[in-house]
């Protein structure tokens, strides 16, 4: 039978502590020994005796002190005890399930470039074509995924994204920038809905700092100017400015661009006003969202139809083409607004912000515009007294209107009631 000498392990529960033979450097006795923490994040010690019975006693001891059941802390290497000790250092109690869900949202997530492509085949989709919108999306959020190439959402930080941003806006006007940081905060916020992007109250994106512009980014067509506008305006768009300015249809929707190439919708057509009802029936056909709404047809409306030569009974496109997409503005933006460019939507502004001066409700009138109360609070809302939207909507007694009782198209001063 062998003589020599073996380790073993002395145990209680789970835990056990391992006695194995060890010999003095310097006087070279023999003796039994073993290595044990006093607590996890403290550094080794060890105990050495001359019997192997003493040391198992000593080792029984150790281990019913530190517990029957040992913490599965004493297995980890001192590194890693050392890194958890850190964080229990550094994070409190109230970030501790902040700390988790990070970890776990970095699990999930996925490199940039590829969520890139998911978020805007989602937005093609939903939309059932890449819509302009979509195609402006694109072109930021690529050159967003060629600078974080393969970088995970989740290991995006504030420094590095406001770099990016800082870079890609430097030679761009407040305009195009709040559009950009808006695009990007679209995509983020897509991410976070996802789980890919932490579940932080604001993603990433969204604190970049707002970008501050110029006054009257939205606004409003006074009487006065639309006076100037349909006087000045040629007769073929007629329609397109009575329904961008009572009634807050979207350019696109009176009648699509022809240079549009990729777009399958349509343009209002006559036979899609209802003048029994009092209403305008926007299909999913020529709504830019892709779902039909309901829009009032105020007297404004009406009237100023009638002037556009719109009346009851009649079919087809309501307007040919889009003045948005011509020379037409550009004109019109010189002579109307003092040699200053066409402010863009300035119709679905006016309209926006005159009917919720009368009625007093975001929500109604985004259901109208085809919109969401954030986005019209953001881009078409400037309020306004109860006063100046009953006098924009009281411009129909004077519009130049054809009437059925006479044929005189000449036209009326554009006055309110007052």
């Amino acid at each position: 039978m062998s003589t020599k000498r073996k380790a073993f392990k002395v145990r209680s529960g789970n835990s056990h502590i391992t006695v194995a033979p060890w010999v003095h450097s310097a006087s070279g006795a023999s003796r039994w020994r073993y290595a044990y923490r006093p607590s996890p994040a403290a550094p080794w010690k060890y105990r050495s005796f001359t019997s192997k019975e003493a040391a198992t006693a000593s080792a029984e001891r150790q281990l019913e002190a530190a517990g029957a059941i040992a913490s599965p802390l004493d297995h980890l290497p001192p590194a890693r005890l050392r890194f958890l000790a850190e964080i229990a250092a550094t994070v409190t109690p109230a970030d501790e399930r902040r700390v988790l869900d990070f970890i776990a949202a970095l699990g999930r997530s996925s490199a940039l470039n590829g969520a890139v492509e998911r978020f805007l085949t989602s937005k093609t989709s939903k939309a059932g074509e890449e819509t302009p919108h979509v195609t402006r999306l694109r072109h930021v959020l690529t050159q967003l995924a060629a600078h974080f190439a393969d970088q995970h959402i989740a290991e995006i930080h504030l420094p590095a994204l406001q770099e990016w941003f800082d870079a890609r806006t430097a030679a761009t006007g407040w305009k195009r920038k709040k559009d950009i940081r808006a695009n990007v905060i679209q995509f983020f916020r897509w991410c976070r809905k996802e789980g890919i992007a932490g579940n932080d109250p604001l993603t990433v994106a969204e604190r970049l700092p707002e970008i501050g512009g110029q006054h009257g980014e939205r606004a409003c067509l006074t009487p006065e100017q639309f006076q100037r506008l349909a006087e000045a305006i040629r007769e073929e768009y007629r329609p397109w400015l009575i329904l961008g300015c009572f009634c807050g249809l979207r350019p696109e929707e009176i009648a699509p661009a022809a240079s549009d190439k990729k777009s399958t919708k349509r343009g209002l057509r006559c036979e899609e006003i209802d003048w029994e009802f009092g209403v305008i029936r926007v299909s999913p056909e020529t709504s830019k969202v892709g779902f039909p709404r309901i829009v009032p047809l105020s007297h404004a409306a009406r009237a100023g139809l009638l002037w556009a030569g719109i009346s009851p009974g009649m079919t087809g496109p309501v307007c040919m083409t889009n003045p948005a997409k011509s020379r037409e503005l550009a004109r019109l933006g010189k002579l109307v607004f003092a040699d200053a460019t066409w402010p863009q939507d300035i119709c679905r502004h006016s309209y926006g912000s005159y009917r919720n001066a009368i009625i007093r409700s975001l929500g109604q009138v985004a259901e109208e515009m085809g919109t969401s109360v954030a986005m019209l609070q953001r881009h078409y809302h400037n309020p306004r007294a109860m006063a100046e939207g009953e006098q924009w909507f009281s411009l129909h007694q004077s519009v130049p209107i054809c009437s059925y009782e006479n044929d005189s198209t000449g036209p009326f001063l554009l006055a309110s009631n007052s």
